[in-house]
């Protein structure tokens, strides 16, 4: 899928451009972690440098996202974006201890407890042998990368065991039929190698793009929608929408930091084409499917078993889960329905959504009553969010490794940045967004000539 470009000069004719001098130095277009990086480690380097973020929002964080209401839910609000930080080494515990946010293991300490929703058991050794199997497969096959589905359907699996297999595909948020077998399998081992365990930021994961906002107080601009971008050496125009009224304004250097489904969505409207080899690591991204749906019921129907855990469909499609440890978090159960399970609900719209979840819910916990029960909820489709157009990115079959070409400057201008720029196996996570700004702040610093972001 080619990213759109448009007929006509960005801001007119080419020659509306300035030859030179620019408005800013450096515009960053999105206030996610990895955009508010990098405009606060180039603002750092580049003492003087003019820098602004655009952020077509009307708030920054991008896919980082706490619902908060004093009356109705806990003190430390609920997400229905990012989740939790991911790994004791994650990268960002860097931003985490800089501003002092508190933190607490996910289920600190206690072995949580995976139930299916017909309540059947798993034999855990025996997939974990269908894993090494898979392993052990790959690393002697030559051929062309195919999907993860068509690489499964090769192993020893019974159908059971190849739905459960397909949850690794699923935890990505993509349908096993879509999603490269090398990256699941490789990168999954490299992840299975780093990653530890899991913590919630206390007060909500928003806190932190809060704190980075006000770090950059002055060069963040909300509602400011980029609709077109015109780019040559040394120099970029751009054209948004603020506030619903088209401006212009041009810079140095330019970073965008957009999810890969909107970028592949044309959205943003490039001129010229990029390059063939950045147009094939964008072709080679696919963003995942995901919908969100928390609930406050008033009282709980679970179980004194039931916390901490959660129960899911063989495959992670459908999944549910209590988002907060045991009293403090008052009666929630947070939804996670992935792939085909998350356009399901997508298609249905929030009220038959709801209707559908509820459904699931009482399959999973074998209660009726839940419907009158239900005192709040939230229905979070990242599907069709307009300035995401899906959850995190995924590796399309025949794409492993394409994720560093996007991660190179175009004609010493224009730059990526964003969770789908990472390396494995941190992609697809804040700190994988977070590296990201880094690493572009040091790229664009460097072309510059201005001090190293420290």
């Amino acid at each position: 899928m080619a990213v759109a470009t448009s007929g006509l000069g960005l801001l007119g004719a080419r020659s509306a451009l300035p030859a030179v001098g620019a408005d800013y130095d450096v515009v960053v277009v999105g206030a996610g972690v990895a955009g508010m990086t990098a405009a606060q480690l180039l603002s750092k380097a580049g003492p003087g440098l003019k820098v602004i973020v655009l952020e077509a929002q009307d708030r920054v964080g991008g896919r980082l996202l706490t619902l908060r209401d004093k009356d109705l839910l806990p003190s430390h609000g609920v997400e229905i974006g990012a989740q939790m930080v991911h790994g004791s080494q994650a990268h960002v515990w860097d931003l985490l201890k800089q501003y002092e946010l508190e933190t607490r293991p996910l289920f600190d300490g206690v072995e949580p407890r995976h139930r299916f929703l017909d309540n059947s058991n798993a034999d855990w050794d025996r997939l974990d042998a269908l894993e090494e199997e898979a392993r052990e497969v790959l690393a002697s096959e030559i051929g062309p990368d195919v999907s993860y589905q068509t690489f499964i359907e090769t192993l020893t699996a019974d159908p059971r065991e190849r739905e459960m297999m397909y949850s690794e595909a699923l935890s990505w948020t993509a349908e096993p039929d879509k999603v490269s077998a090398r990256a699941v399998i490789k990168d999954g081992a490299l992840w299975d190698e780093w990653h530890d365990q899991d913590f919630q930021v206390i007060g909500g994961f928003s806190k932190l793009a809060e704190r980075m906002a006000a770090d950059n107080s002055g060069r963040i601009q909300l509602n400011s929608q980029v609709t077109d971008i015109f780019y040559r050496p040394g120099l970029a125009g751009i054209r948004y929408k603020y506030n619903g009224v088209t401006t212009a304004l041009t810079c140095r250097q330019l970073i965008l930091t957009v999810p890969i489904g909107v970028l592949q969505s044309g959205g943003v409207n490039l001129e010229p084409a990029v390059p063939a080899a950045t147009q094939r690591a964008i072709d080679s991204l696919e963003m995942g499917q995901a919908v969100v749906v928390p609930m406050m019921f008033s009282e709980p129907f679970w179980g004194a078993d039931a916390a901490p855990g959660y129960w899911s469909d063989y495959a992670d499609r459908i999944s549910f889960g209590f988002p907060h440890p045991p009293g403090e978090g008052g009666n929630a159960v947070i939804g996670w329905f992935a792939g085909a399970a998350a356009q399901e609900l997508s298609d249905l719209g929030p009220e038959a959504g709801l209707a559908r979840v509820l459904r699931w819910l009482q399959e999973a916990s074998g209660q009726q009553d839940i419907v009158d029960k239900l005192r709040w909820y939230h229905f979070k489709d990242w599907v069709t969010d307009p300035y995401s157009l899906g959850s995190y990115s995924f590796t399309r079959p025949g794409g492993h490794g394409q994720r560093q070409v996007l991660s190179e400057p175009v004609s010493g201008t224009l730059y990526f940045a964003g969770e789908a720029t990472a390396p494995p196996p941190h992609y697809q996570t804040v700190h994988g967004a977070y590296l990201s700004g880094i690493r572009v702040a040091e790229q664009v610093a460097a072309r510059l000539k201005v001090g190293k972001p420290a």
